[in-house]
């Protein structure tokens, strides 16, 4: 009966300890998944409905004049800010943030035609972001590290930078002019650092030009992030600010939820072996006392202090 005791007592003994040793390993085997689920995901604005007009800029139809609404849009699990408004003065409409779009207009170099990229489409798609004035900002679903994005002048920006305007605002972009777009990344409201891409940079004795096509702006130094902002800056300058036309065109954002540093993978399983040893070491020292309580001693027999016990 002794030794049947002390089995069962072993079997919960095991079983314990067997459920100690899950718990130690709970925080790795919870991140486990974060380590498949890191994959880069792209944003291509693609499944998004675009309306006849050829672009959606927050417009809910139904706004009197003096009424605004500010309701951002989703692509991709991404929330894009937008505000709409119509002037209580004047009844012109107006927004700021980001639109989408696949209008196609490389020629017209007026207001009106501020929604169209210049390359004359997508990244090799058909829709678009249009962003326009400073404070337009990316929210991420989850922490995330945004490697970058594809960006584009419009077809009003590009053609005022080339070409001057027909508002009399500004004339062509002079030589050593430059038109720059900088990306702040924010996680839990404090700055995790700046990206700067020139759409346009005239400066120097072989300047790179007016950005024509679709090219890549490296987003990856911004770190782990959960809202990306963007600004407007600019030689063109007047006594309202910046002459340039504040927008730009985007396409294929690519991101990924960010994951622990390997140091902390490397912490994380330290700490699940550690749980492994000590729980092994439990087990040797509990089987040790429930064998020695188990058997009858002899007698005279020598029993050793539970402190020289191992475990």
């Amino acid at each position: 009966m002794n030794a049947i005791h002390a089995m069962n007592t072993q079997n919960a003994m095991n079983a314990q300890n067997t459920i100690r040793l899950f718990v130690s390993l709970l925080p790795l085997l919870l991140l486990l998944p974060l380590a498949t689920a890191a994959q880069a995901a792209v944003v291509s604005f693609e499944e998004l409905t675009v309306p006849a007009a050829g672009y959606f800029n927050g417009d809910p139809s139904n706004l009197s004049p003096g009424g605004e609404v500010t309701q951002p849009w989703t692509s991709g699990g991404l929330s894009f800010s937008n505000t709409f408004g119509i002037d209580a003065d004047y009844a012109f409409p107006y927004w700021f943030g980001f639109a989408y779009s696949d209008v196609v207009n490389t020629t017209t170099n007026t207001f009106e035609n501020q929604y169209a990229a210049f390359p004359g489409s997508g990244h090799q798609s058909t829709t678009y972001g249009v962003a326009y004035a400073d404070g337009a900002t990316i929210a991420l679903p989850s922490v995330s590290n945004v490697a970058g994005m594809r960006i584009a002048n419009t077809t009003y920006t590009f053609l005022t930078m080339r070409d001057g305007d027909s508002y009399g605002f500004t004339s062509p972009l002079a030589a050593g002019g430059w038109f720059l777009v900088t990306a702040g990344g924010s996680l839990g409201g404090t700055s995790t650092g700046t990206a700067e891409f020139y759409l346009a940079d005239l400066r120097g004795g072989s300047p790179p030009g007016i950005v024509s096509g679709w090219e890549w702006f490296d987003l990856s130094g911004l770190g782990a992030v959960d809202t990306v902002s963007f600004t407007f800056t600019g030689s063109d300058v007047g006594s309202f600010g910046l002459n340039t036309p504040a927008y730009f065109a985007l396409d294929d954002l690519t991101f990924s939820a960010s994951v622990p540093e390997p140091g902390t993978w490397a912490l994380l399983a330290s700490g699940g072996v550690a749980g492994l040893t000590t729980a092994a070491q439990r087990r040797r020292g509990r089987r040790w006392l429930g064998m020695r309580r188990a058997t009858p001693l002899a007698a005279n027999a020598f029993e050793a202090p539970a402190a020289a016990l191992p475990g």
